[in-house]
């Protein structure tokens, strides 16, 4: 693995090591993470950074210093135990606020501008997103990622669990 993106390199050969979650513990500290590695050392007021944080969310993350350089990459860290893994995911879901969509209420499309209302899994929401090729990915067959015109990020875990509706305006507006 080569370094992360706005992140430091892990070791002199640019790569970033890879974390046994057998070898992890993570725990608060006077409110921060603090985070054993494998090797015995103990870091405090740890970042924890999805490497993937729309296709593979929970599946792989970074632990980064306080000066932001790379601790380790953790693979799975549902294999972490029960009070590291709540922490270690907990804190990775605060870094990228997705809402989740599960009812598209209407889109309105005027002079290029789409104006959405939407129920979310954090309650109701209504965005702008100003130019589809640029603000919409399809994340496999049926997930999907819109990015709003304020750069916000909200998630469509899967087209055809929409209902009948909502899925129609999906497709009128995707």
């Amino acid at each position: 693995m080569s370094s992360r993106p706005g992140g430091g390199s892990g070791s002199a050969m640019g790569q970033v090591p890879t974390l046994d979650p057998a070898g992890v513990q993570a725990r608060l500290k006077e409110g921060r993470l603090e985070v054993r590695l494998p090797d015995g050392t103990v870091h405090s007021d740890v970042r924890v950074v999805p490497a993937f944080p729309i296709s593979r969310p929970q599946r792989f993350v970074y632990f980064l210093s306080a000066e932001g350089k790379d601790l380790g990459l953790l693979v799975d860290p549902r294999r972490l135990d029960r009070e590291s893994r709540d922490l270690v995911l907990a804190q990775a879901d605060q870094v990228y606020f997705m809402p989740r969509i599960t009812r598209i209420i209407r889109v309105d499309e005027r002079m290029g501008i789409a104006r959405w209302e939407v129920e979310t899994d954090r309650g109701w929401s209504q965005f702008d997103v100003v130019s589809r090729s640029e603000s919409v990915w399809f994340v496999g067959r049926a997930r999907v990622v819109i990015r709003d015109a304020d750069g916000n990020r909200y998630l469509i875990e899967d087209l055809g669990g929409l209902d009948k509706r909502s899925r129609r305006l999906a497709d009128m507006h995707l």
